[in-house]
């Protein structure tokens, strides 16, 4: 849901300005000529800022993925939207200690930045503005420490803007240079979860939530989408636009969707020999970048049985071998696994369990990327039953930052 609002957001914020500026792509799928056009895009958000065709005032329209760190230094200033969102669209860090560098020129426009998430080295800062910024519906995100989420510097004379963005995890949540005593305007942003005291600058106007808990699905998973109930649903600027359901602007990046949930089950369980069902089910999230993990389990298995997990990219659910094949090829395998349960007479009390995080961390499967949508099942070996074997249902979720 949230992917295809943001694009859809995207393209017409795209089309209301395409008389007046230039449009430039980049993906990281993109291969030479690097011509920043929608069939021959830039393959870095670096390189399409440094070629000599893009000029001030022209957007960069970013297609989801991960990519590296970059500045404005040259003082073109440029809207960096990407057309899917946070949660599919990351820049990562890089050699300099800032992973963005915004910097607009004295009276000469604006930079945006817009739907990205942003991870800070340890010790590093999120994004450094130099005068006049607009950051919208980013989360920037401190992986360790974390220095800086947001440093301002070199004040013009106007603010720069914050509007629904998310930041947490920084030893300073925002802080301020010393020339000119820069301000910021921040407007439905959540800071979360950063050392105390960690607003430190000269704010402009506030309209944001520093909570104990703003109530999302799963902080230290990644999933910032908000739960029922969350003080921040209906919580912003009455002055702000409309959320895509029509009612009063939510706070933070992530619009409430009451129908988003993080995984889901679906197909059909064979039964087992012994007449129990085995049910897959998670715990925490799929990221790519959280050390928590994501444990994927499934009991009312026979105990200790040997099984593994299949996962792949699709799914499907056809007959086969007296259940359902839910995953469709070509399929991944785990690791054999082992059900454990009772030492003594066979019974249902076995489970299989993985950490599918640490499957994302090991780096052997590329496909394994930021917004990926997986299916998993687990299989068993079962004599008594038919082809010795059983399968479970399956489950699916798609990898947060």
């Amino acid at each position: 849901m949230f992917g295809s609002t943001w694009r859809a957001l995207a393209f017409v914020l795209i089309a209301g300005h395409a008389a007046a500026q230039s449009t430039w792509y980049v993906s990281k799928d993109a291969t030479a000529p690097f011509e920043g056009t929608l069939t021959q895009p830039f393959q870095e958000i670096s390189q399409a800022i440094a070629d000599p065709d893009t000029l001030a005032g022209d957007t960069l329209l970013v297609l989801p993925g991960v990519y590296g760190a970059f500045s404005t230094l040259s003082g073109k200033p440029l809207t960096i939207r990407s057309t899917d969102g946070p949660l599919v669209t990351v820049i990562a860090p890089g050699a300099s200690d800032d992973t963005v560098r915004l910097r607009t020129p004295f009276s000469n426009g604006t930079n945006t930045l817009e739907g990205f998430t942003v991870w800070a080295k340890p010790t590093g800062t999120g994004v450094h503005v130099d005068r006049r910024v607009i950051l919208r519906r980013c989360i920037l995100l401190g992986l360790g420490v974390g220095h800086l989420g947001l440093f301002t510097d070199n004040c013009d004379v106007t603010n720069s803007v914050i509007e629904h963005c998310w930041i947490s995890g920084f030893s300073f949540a925002t802080s301020a240079g010393d020339h000119g005593g820069c301000g910021a305007d921040f407007y439905n942003s959540i800071v979360f979860a950063n050392s105390p005291g960690s607003l430190n600058f000269l704010p402009g106007q506030f309209y944001f939530c520093q909570l104990s808990d703003p109530h999302v699905v799963d902080f230290a998973g990644h999933d910032f989408h908000l739960l029922a109930g969350s003080p921040c649903i209906d919580a912003g600027d009455p002055n702000s636009p409309l959320d895509p359901d029509g009612t009063r602007a939510d706070i933070g990046p992530l619009p409430y969707d009451p129908s988003y949930q993080p995984h889901t089950t679906y197909c059909t369980a064979k039964v087992n020999s012994l007449g129990c069902t085995p049910s897959i089910q998670a715990l925490n999230t799929a990221s790519v970048s959280s050390p928590r993990p994501f444990w994927i389990s499934c009991t009312n298995q026979i105990s200790q049985r040997s099984g593994l997990m299949s996962y792949g990219f699709a799914p499907q659910a056809i007959p086969y071998q007296g259940g359902f094949k839910c995953v469709a090829s070509p399929t991944r395998r785990s690791g054999v696994l082992n059900s454990g349960g009772s030492l003594g007479a066979p019974d249902c009390s076995g489970v299989f369990t993985l950490d599918f995080n640490e499957t994302i961390r090991a780096g052997l499967d590329p496909a394994l990327a930021l917004g990926e949508e997986v299916f998993c099942q687990f299989w068993a070996r079962d004599p008594a039953a038919s082809f010795a074997s059983n399968r479970s249902n399956a489950i699916r979720f798609k990898l947060a930052p």
